[in-house]
């Protein structure tokens, strides 16, 4: 138990720098583009899925799952509505097939993770 607490913590602060550091600004008189807040969402739910999914699922369209059975992140929307999937993720609901490992995402991982699968479409 104390070792899911100690995760939980560590995809918090991951997320958290993950998040600021897409946020930044470029100095002035930069010619590098300034993210908007939906690319670092997408940023940030790439890096849940990275750590959290990839063992398992393709992350996106042109790899293969390194788990047959497992299908690629950029399926799951065709699969799953993303809000209830975001809510059963949050809840830690059992999603997927018997060997899916339950995850209690927290709300901003969740929203995150949603939207890197709806950019993947």
């Amino acid at each position: 138990m104390r070792g899911i607490m100690i995760m939980k913590t560590v995809v918090a602060g991951l997320f958290a720098i993950s998040a600021l550091a897409a946020c930044s600004s470029a100095p002035a008189g930069s010619a590098a583009p300034v993210e908007s807040a939906d690319d670092a969402l997408v940023s940030a739910g790439r890096n849940v899925a990275v750590m959290r999914c990839s063992r398992c699922h393709a992350l996106d369209s042109l790899s293969h799952s390194p788990l047959p059975a497992a299908p690629p992140m950029a399926e799951m929307l065709k699969r799953y509505d993303a809000d209830m999937l975001a809510s059963d993720l949050i809840d830690g609901i059992r999603v997927g097939h018997d060997g899916m490992p339950e995850f209690n995402l927290q709300v901003a991982e969740a929203d995150a993770l949603v939207a890197y699968l709806r950019s993947l479409r």
